[in-house]
């Protein structure tokens, strides 16, 4: 149990202190004796712990995913209306994804270090299964026209919010927020049902 409990930490720290270091310098400029020194453990640990830096760098974008899904089921949260949860839910995720923690592990190294394949099936598990079930969800209440493919649209929407999170502005200023939320609902908006 103590065996458990020590590998539990170590990773742990491992993932934490790689965090930090993707999200400030990249996935590409980040030696694995950086980590291994400030986690005061050796490289062959981590090896043990991940297999390599693309193990250890998977470990971190999944921490960072789940992160974020919280941020979105906050920002979800904040209304009853399903319609309105599905808005807020992707505001949660551009600013999650496009906080400065998050940003450049998610949207601009993930991509390139683990290769598209990888980065959507890890992207697929998270994000955009939630957003899945939501819209199946809102299809069976009758928010969609019945000639609406769920998946497809989850595929548009989460394209979308990708590029939108890489090309907001990164301030919180009321106006930002503002456009957000107008660019996201006029998005989503082409989908709900009013005259089907």
């Amino acid at each position: 149990m103590k065996n458990v409990e020590a590998t539990n930490k170590t990773t742990s720290s491992l993932i934490e202190i790689a965090r930090k270091y993707f999200a400030q310098y990249g996935y590409f400029d980040v030696p694995l004796e950086k980590i291994a020194e400030e986690a005061n453990v050796t490289r062959g640990a981590i090896y043990h712990h991940f297999k390599n830096k693309q193990g250890l760098f998977i470990a971190v974008l999944e921490s960072v995913q789940k992160d974020i899904a919280a941020q979105i089921e906050k920002e979800a949260l904040k209304s009853d209306d399903p319609w309105q949860q599905l808005i807020l839910g992707c505001i949660g995720f551009v600013n999650g994804a496009n906080a400065k923690e998050n940003r450049r592990i998610l949207l601009v190294d993930a991509p390139s270090a683990l290769g598209w394949d990888i980065w959507r099936k890890i992207d697929q598990g998270n994000s955009m299964r939630a957003l899945q079930e939501h819209i199946n969800d809102l299809k069976v209440w009758g928010y969609l026209c019945d000639d609406v493919d769920t998946s497809l649209m989850t595929c548009s929407i989460s394209g979308a919010l990708n590029e939108l999170a890489l090309n907001c502005p990164q301030d919180d200023t009321a106006t930002s927020e503002r456009k957000i939320f107008d660019t996201i609902s006029q998005l989503v908006s082409g989908f709900r049902r009013k005259n089907c």
